[in-house]
């Protein structure tokens, strides 16, 4: 921790200095070694803070040894390897929870890139409202081997209770942060404890969501907070098909539920909500799949979607049913040749669905 600065007034007297706010950035990274020099520039350029940072080396087979070891020359670098990999949850899990301990932390991809400020505006919410267990803005994405686009350093600040942004994460239906435009409070992090390995690909999406739990959370909409590299090794990139997909996010959304959130009075109605606006998506997706003329997405049958989405709700009560069914019943290829048609046939259907659901008639 930062100790308190002491600055002497005019008339002569001891008053206290505005504190540096001490952040610890965790920058786990595996084979990226071309990344690393701009990725920890970037953290040691940031103003208005005490910046330490981990580069801890999941057993990369690259150059990240040499060029960690060069990086760790400034004394605000620490360059950590393992002898086995060990995958990325428990490579963030050791890096947050055993060796972050400033007022604040991040997590920050080695291809990724902080923007000037972005400590600075994110830290300062939360040194004003000490309720705040974490703060995000935007993350603006970017190509590798591309100029970085200019960077919003807007003012505007918005926070929300924990349980006000809960309820919209659950009704949004899917992870509203990428992940590295996020700065938390350490405290609260430690509180929480670690990602879990059941949730390789939604763990963020719940810790998020616990982080809600223990305290109010903060939005710098007008900000661009991190930048995003997309390339072909992205993890966010990996292969896994909808239905994978699809039982990440349900996961990481029901542990949340089944843990920290159990003694929510709103949990079961959370929980229907979750799995309808899932449901919905998933629907969507087999009306666009088959008004393109095609019969598979994301590497499933529309019936296997259809029957994902079955499997999360009742279909029969949602609004895109209708135009569902009206399509399936077409075949994607008359539907790729006939949207007109398709549009209206829904339309029909959609009436029939709104008339006779108030008095619960099943629709066929």
């Amino acid at each position: 921790m930062t100790a308190e600065a002491v600055s002497v007034s005019d008339g002569g007297a001891e008053t206290p200095a505005a504190r540096t706010p001490s952040v610890s950035i965790v920058v786990p990274s595996y084979n990226y070694a071309r990344y690393l020099p701009t990725n920890v520039g970037s953290l040691l350029d940031q103003e208005g803070v005490d910046v330490r940072v981990l580069i801890l080396d999941d057993a990369s087979t690259d150059g990240t040894p040499e060029v960690g070891a060069d990086l760790a020359r400034d004394p605000r670098v620490t360059y950590s390897r393992h002898k086995t990999n060990k995958g990325h949850i428990a490579t963030y899990n050791e890096g947050l929870l055993e060796w972050a301990d400033g007022d604040y932390c991040v997590l920050l991809s080695a291809d990724d890139l902080l923007p000037p400020g972005a400590l600075g505006r994110a830290t300062r919410l939360m040194e004003a409202r000490p309720d705040v267990t974490f703060v995000y803005g935007n993350p603006v994405k970017f190509t590798s081997g591309a100029p970085l686009p200019a960077a919003r350093a807007g003012t505007r600040q918005r926070t929300w209770s924990g349980e006000r942004w809960i309820k919209g994460v659950f009704r949004a239906g899917r992870n509203l942060i990428l992940s590295p435009e996020v700065v938390a409070r350490t405290s609260a992090h430690h509180d929480a404890g670690g990602y879990s390995p059941a949730l390789p690909h939604s763990g963020d999406l719940e810790m998020w969501l616990r982080l809600a739990r223990r305290g109010a959370v903060g939005w710098l909409p007008d900000s661009d907070q991190a930048y995003y590299r997309m390339h072909d090794s992205n993890m966010h990139h990996s292969t896994f098909d909808a239905r994978a997909r699809l039982a990440q996010l349900r996961d990481g959304y029901e542990s949340f539920l089944d843990n920290d959130g159990k003694g929510l009075a709103y949990g079961a109605d959370l929980r229907a909500d979750m799995r309808r606006k899932l449901a919905r998506g998933v629907l969507r997706k087999v009306i666009r799949t088959l008004d393109a003329g095609e019969t598979e997405a994301d590497g499933l049958t529309v019936e296997e979607l259809y029957g994902l989405a079955a499997e999360l709700t009742n279909v029969h009560a949602l609004p895109e049913y209708p135009g569902v069914r009206a399509r399936m019943a077409l075949g994607a290829h008359r539907c790729g040749r006939l949207s007109p048609v398709t549009s209206l046939v829904t339309l029909r259907r959609g009436r029939d669905w709104v008339r006779w659901h108030g008095n619960k008639l099943r629709p066929v």
